[in-house]
């Protein structure tokens, strides 16, 4: 169960930064934080920002699923057993085989990893060239971003967990998306609504 009083200032602003450098030096300089807790949060900062084959770089595994599943339902008319492949090793990835072994602590420290990097992926959503169309030439409005950006967290979670029928191992990615999607700007909130009914979900 997701709940968020159980994690004190210290923690909170962890999962505040964005900067992968600044969020392990927080992480280094915990101090009122249980051993299990520490260790939890570094375990799932090391799944997500250590590259096996190249440990001395740092990367960001779920920055790059969010960047990549939105092409999935880009292309949803073309792809039917890639959407069950990409989902099961999504799930894999997120380490959600079995989310029912975790204790609250750590299915709360999940969803606010996912969330950071959910707002890290929408921070980059007011770029210039975001939602750009007709092969960039078409510059995005405003508008046209909010939505580009409903749409991607919308089809990176709940469409493919839905279209896969991984909706009970993939509940806490989408509940995480789907709030800090919220949080970010109240008229995409509207344009998820919009997507879910569109859908029939």
């Amino acid at each position: 169960m997701i709940d968020t009083g159980l994690i004190d200032k210290e923690l909170m602003d962890y999962y505040r930064e964005l900067s992968p450098a600044e969020r392990k030096l927080r992480l280094e300089a915990f101090e009122n934080q249980d051993e299990k807790v520490t260790e939890f949060c570094r375990e799932l900062y090391k799944r997500r920002h250590t590259d096996p084959k190249h440990p001395e770089k740092t990367v960001d595994f779920l920055l790059w699923k969010l960047a990549y599943l939105p092409g999935l339902y880009a292309k949803k008319w073309l792809f039917g057993g890639q959407v069950k492949r990409e989902a099961a090793a999504t799930v894999e990835e997120l380490g959600l085989e079995n989310p029912d072994k975790y204790s609250d602590i750590e299915q709360t420290l999940i969803y606010l990893e996912f969330r950071n990097a959910a707002k890290r992926y929408l921070s980059t959503c007011e770029s210039d060239g975001y939602a750009n169309g007709f092969f960039g030439l078409k510059k995005s409005t405003p508008e046209d971003k909010k939505l580009k950006a409903a749409e991607d967290i919308w089809s990176s979670s709940r469409w493919l967990a839905i279209r896969s029928g991984e909706v009970d191992r993939l509940e806490i990615w989408c509940l995480a998306l789907r709030d800090e999607l919220f949080q970010y700007d109240k008229t995409c909130e509207i344009y998820y609504g919009e997507l879910e009914k569109k859908a029939g979900y």
